[in-house]
């Protein structure tokens, strides 16, 4: 799947947890890449793909947004989103 973030193009890629070293996710800025854990529940995928979605939205733009908030967002963010299917932009 291709995503575009700020204006960049990435592509997001489900992988193995062993590629990620055990976590969720992770975002290749260099590369334009988005890795999520395809072990992990549905749900968490989802949180992972958000979570590293806001770390794209933060460094792009200069958040500077801790890790912590972006664990909170991208978990709130999910919530609002399943919590309201017929809420589309």
């Amino acid at each position: 799947m291709k995503l575009r973030i700020a204006g960049i193009d990435y592509t997001i890629a489900n992988v193995s947890a062993d590629e990620l070293n055990g976590l969720l996710g992770s975002a290749d800025f260099n590369n334009q890449i988005i890795k999520i854990n395809k072990d992990a529940t549905e749900t968490t995928q989802h949180i992972a793909t958000i979570h590293e979605i806001i770390h794209i939205l933060d460094k792009s733009y200069n958040i500077k947004l801790s890790e912590e908030q972006v664990i909170y967002l991208a978990q709130a963010i999910v919530a609002l989103v399943n919590e309201n299917p017929e809420f589309r932009l």
